[in-house]
């Protein structure tokens, strides 16, 4: 019998993080991922010398991502882009009024607008997060802004940091959290794209003594008491696609929830099947482009204001080819309308057109992701609570990812679920132990 102390299910940055640190706080860690390759929505295509992410990626290098990745070794090379941009309303190209200059000679905001912008900001900067107001961004929004055109502007703000267009039902909280990780700190563009990080990540975890394994699918997890296992105490059986079986004594679900329900036994007694059906996930319509240059230059990022759209070129901060090339990214966020592929794609067009006028004669690499999964699920007003890390009908099974965020979000909720997976596994086997032994020499090694 193949006995682990933990087996991660699940390479993406969740994964990851949760295998680093169990394996560093001394646990024999085994991590199987059923793609061909780690990373999970962290990979990158390299076509034609160019590096495109899956949809747009930053780190917020005053968010919770960051400093993990720091904690582990695994901090990525990049840059910082200029929060000099452009937006979009009523199909005309305005600058962002990004500082004092540009915020006195923008015509998106009046005389009023203007000053109560000035004041907003500086409060979600040095927003006090014990203290965070209550109800929906809308909620919120009505009550703290006055002029029509800084509410706008703010929601545009907050869809960008957020990658969400559901003003009525993301909870505030998080999402003032997020605005002042972008304010703060800035975004971080890796050089190389996200499989860096990935692959920082893994090092990490392997020179700490874990094991991993792609292309390994799991089929079913069990809770086994110790007569069918002849050990000590019960154990989690982890039965494979190919056959294989083996056995932990905790595991740590890197994957969505749906799949986190279908794949433990049980789960429909369990929180599991609460956290499936209160998630609602979040979509966009992604066209990543390696370009040759771009027919205007001064573009290079712009918000929607009156639609949901994100332009930037990423390269303007970040190594992303090997020859030169762009890497040109546009989004589309759904929202609360239906995914259509055929009408995104025609709506990310126009925009480009808007935007780069004669930008398909420097097109070199094309990429469409018409609906991809931003994150699996978010902070919303209709959360009845915050999942994991532990799953408390089955000892010793705990979740990572996205969706498992206590007030992070996207990659920060991924990366801060990670580490809470890990350090509630390492707790409860010194516990059972008689000790803290691990969780110790967890902190130790970071």
């Amino acid at each position: 019998m193949e006995k682990w102390d933990v087996v991660v299910v699940g390479g993406g940055l969740g994964g990851w993080i949760a295998a680093a640190y169990a394996a560093k706080g001394g646990k024999r860690v085994m991590l199987a991922e059923k793609a061909a390759r780690f990373g999970g929505r962290a990979l990158t295509v390299h076509k034609k010398g160019v590096y495109l992410n899956l949809g747009g990626h930053a780190i917020y290098r005053d968010g919770e991502c960051f400093s993990v990745l720091e904690e582990l070794g695994a901090a990525p090379e990049g840059g910082i882009p200029a929060s000099a941009g452009h937006m979009v309303k009523d199909g005309n190209i305005h600058v962002i009024p990004a500082n004092v200059m540009s915020l006195m000679t923008t015509r998106l905001l009046s005389f009023r607008g203007k000053i109560e912008l000035a004041r907003l900001l500086m409060e979600l900067k040095g927003l006090d997060t014990a203290k965070l107001p209550q109800g929906s961004l809308k909620e919120w929004a009505d009550r703290a802004i006055r002029e029509p055109e800084v509410r706008h502007l703010i929601y545009a703000l907050c869809r960008t940091a957020t990658y969400a267009h559901h003003p009525e039902a993301q909870t505030v909280g998080p999402v003032l959290r997020q605005i002042k990780h972008a304010l703060n700190g800035g975004a971080l563009y890796v050089d190389q794209g996200w499989s860096t990080v990935v692959e920082r990540l893994r090092q990490s975890a392997v020179q700490a003594g874990a094991r991993a394994e792609a292309g390994k699918a799991v089929a079913g997890i069990t809770l086994q008491p110790p007569e069918r296992t002849g050990t000590e105490g019960s154990l989690y059986e982890i039965r494979f696609a190919d056959g294989e079986l083996r056995y932990a004594n905790a595991v740590v679900l890197a994957v969505p929830p749906d799949e986190c329900c279908r794949l433990v036994e049980g789960s429909a007694k369990t929180a599991l099947d609460r956290w499936r059906r209160q998630a609602r996930p979040v979509t966009a319509a992604c066209l990543d482009l390696g370009m040759l240059k771009l027919p205007d230059p001064r573009v290079q990022f712009v918000m929607g204001l009156d639609s949901p759209f994100l332009f930037t070129n990423q390269s303007r901060a970040a190594k992303l080819s090997d020859n030169g090339m762009l890497a040109v990214h546009i989004m589309k966020y759904h929202g609360p309308s239906e995914p259509d592929a055929a009408r995104d794609m025609a709506d990310l067009e126009r925009m480009m057109d808007l935007l780069q006028p004669g930008w398909r004669k420097e097109v070199q690499v094309r990429h469409y992701l018409p609906c991809i999964t931003v994150v699996h699920d978010y902070d919303h007003i209709s959360r009845a609570e915050a999942p994991g890390p532990a799953v408390p009908e089955l000892p010793g099974l705990y979740v990572a990812g996205d969706w498992a965020g206590h007030g992070e979000l996207l990659a920060d909720a991924a990366a801060a679920s990670g580490k809470r997976a890990a350090e509630a596994l390492l707790r409860q086997a010194d516990f059972q132990q008689g000790g803290s032994h691990g969780y110790d020499r967890a902190v130790r090694t970071i």
